[in-house]
Formats: structure tokens, sequence, C-alpha cells
């Protein structure tokens, strides 16, 4: 994995250690990808995906990790790692194998 990516990684699961808030944001993203998908088929569900994104993302951060969600800060950073870290979660559980930084 390039030096840059993993640095990115590293410090998105910095900001998302508590369990309940990684399942929020497990599922936030999750909520995104299907609304980039319905994107092409009804962007108001699309709209709604993207509300039940941020409330998800939020309720984690200010109700368990009792952070600043990093989109506020560093939107690009949110976005990629987040789907990046979305991604490599799902490979994860799907392949049980490890493929996110340590």
């Amino acid at each position: 994995m390039h030096r840059r990516i993993r640095e990115d990684l590293i410090r998105y699961q910095q900001a998302h250690r508590h369990p309940i808030n990684q399942i929020l944001h497990y599922a936030a993203f999750l909520a995104a990808f299907l609304g980039w998908i319905w994107l092409l088929l009804d962007w108001r569900v699309t709209l709604v995906l993207a509300v039940l994104h941020y409330a998800l993302s939020w309720i984690g951060h200010f109700g368990y990790e009792k952070n600043q969600p990093g989109s506020i800060r560093a939107p690009w950073l949110g976005f990629y790692a987040g789907f990046l870290w979305f991604f490599l979660k799902t490979l994860e559980l799907l392949l049980c194998r490890k493929f996110l930084p340590a």
C-alpha cells in the first residue's frame, strides 16, 4: 500500500476507535455507496441516503467518539479515506483476511 494512503487510513482509523462509531460509519458508508448507485435511478432516494450517511456519521462522532467529524476539517480526506476504509473493511469481513493497517 502506498505510504501516503496508509498514513491517511491510519489517521482515519485513529478518529474512529469506538466500536459503535465504527459500526455506525460502516452503515453510513454503505448508505453512501448505495446512494451513488441510486443516483442513476432516483435522486430522491440518493438524497435520503445522503442524509442518513451524515446522520449516522455525526451520531458516531458526537455521541460515541466525542470528536469532530473529519469531513468538517478535511472533506476530501473524509470522503476518500472513508470509502477506502469501507471497501477494505468489507473485504476483511468477506474474506476473513486483514487489509486495513494496524
